[in-house]
């Protein structure tokens, strides 16, 4: 494993693709090394959660921060995206 973590040249070939910002909150975040920790950390996130049977498939990944991959829970992909974006209806 590389100071990138795992699977450097997928890594780069999603920043590229989402331009360096996390999937859900759009931050800008940095390139994660294997001990770190930070908000803004650079992680590799299953949309279909791998425990929901979602597969290690490269068009099931993407780049999230380290809080939203670790705050998503048990939330679905696309519900999780509009929350954390602020378009999520909540009744009144």
């Amino acid at each position: 494993m590389g100071k990138a973590g795992p699977r450097p040249e997928l890594r780069a070939v999603l920043r590229k693709k989402q331009g360096g910002r996390c999937c859900y909150c759009q931050i800008k975040m940095r390139i994660s090394f294997s001990n770190c920790k930070r908000h803004d950390a650079e992680t590799l996130e299953h949309l279909d959660r791998r425990t929901d049977g979602g597969s290690n498939a490269r068009d099931n990944i993407a780049l999230a921060c380290y809080r939203c991959n670790s705050g998503r829970g048990d939330v679905d992909w696309l519900t999780y995206t509009t929350i954390k974006r602020g378009e999520h209806y909540e009744r009144w």
